[in-house]
């Protein structure tokens, strides 16, 4: 057996709807729900932080126009690809939650920023700042749904152990670990994955994913600087039912009058 290591979602990008499957079936509902009983209509999404791209895809399917913005290269050629292939209005941009890509006057009726972005941030303190940005892509009146971990789910994450096996033969393997001084957690995951050519033989590949959290009033006061007013703001075990209570929120809110 091989080991090596690489950086974060070199590995995860082509296997992320596979390890994540269960999370798409429950948050494609979910999300569809509160925006129909928000009575969110949109024609223009921004997809923060999209991953595969499997909601670009998915909400490009009925008629949106998407841009899809992510800091990890590994996802960007694939999902431009689909998008070619379904000749879907996908434009995807690499960038981050706090250098979103966009050209000026460049806005939208909805953001996502769903499963676990802002988590991805470095600091607490970033949090301000994304979704001012976030806010400034908003058109007047638009919205953004997110979600985020509770600090509850970064002090479980020593008990966070998960294999989960893949279609080609191989396996993912995760474990968690939490720093009580930064407050942050860290996710490592072990890919087994076939040597081709090689039948028996497995090459591990180490990736690792850091999060971090904050708790309720610090979100509301960020939401209130950056000019957005909260919709919902739930306990996501309601919506994401295999979540225990208190350890994500699930977050719309509305681009408030005069926000700049």
């Amino acid at each position: 057996m091989t080991t090596a290591r690489r950086p974060p979602y070199a590995v995860l990008a082509g296997y992320y709807d596979e390890v994540y499957g269960l999370w798409r079936d429950l948050l494609g509902p979910a999300r569809d729900e509160i925006l129909r009983a928000h009575r969110v209509r949109f024609e223009t999404l921004l997809d923060v932080g999209c991953g595969s791209g499997w909601q670009s895809l998915e909400l490009a399917r009925r008629g949106a126009r998407v841009v899809a913005v992510d800091p990890a290269v590994p996802f960007l050629r694939p999902l431009r690809a689909a998008a070619r292939r379904e000749r879907l209005r996908i434009d995807v941009r690499r960038g981050d939650l706090l250098s979103l890509p966009l050209g000026v006057g460049e806005t939208f009726d909805l953001a996502l920023a769903t499963f676990d972005v802002l988590n991805h941030l470095d600091r607490h303190e970033e949090l301000g700042p994304a979704l001012a940005g976030i806010a400034k892509a908003l058109a007047p009146g638009g919205h953004v749904l997110f979600d985020l971990n509770s600090p509850e789910t970064i002090e479980a994450f020593p008990d966070h152990h998960r294999v989960t096996h893949l279609s080609g033969g191989g396996l993912s393997a995760e474990r968690g670990s939490f720093d009580p001084e930064s407050g942050a957690g860290t996710v490592t995951r072990d890919w087994f994955l076939p040597v081709e050519g090689a039948p028996g033989r497995f090459r591990r590949v180490r990736e690792l994913y850091r999060e971090i959290a904050w708790r309720e009033a610090a979100v509301r006061r960020a939401l209130r600087v950056a000019g957005l007013g909260v919709r919902l703001f739930a306990d996501a075990s309601g919506w994401l039912s295999f979540q225990p209570e208190g350890t994500r929120w699930i977050v719309l809110a509305r681009r408030r009058p005069g926000t700049r």
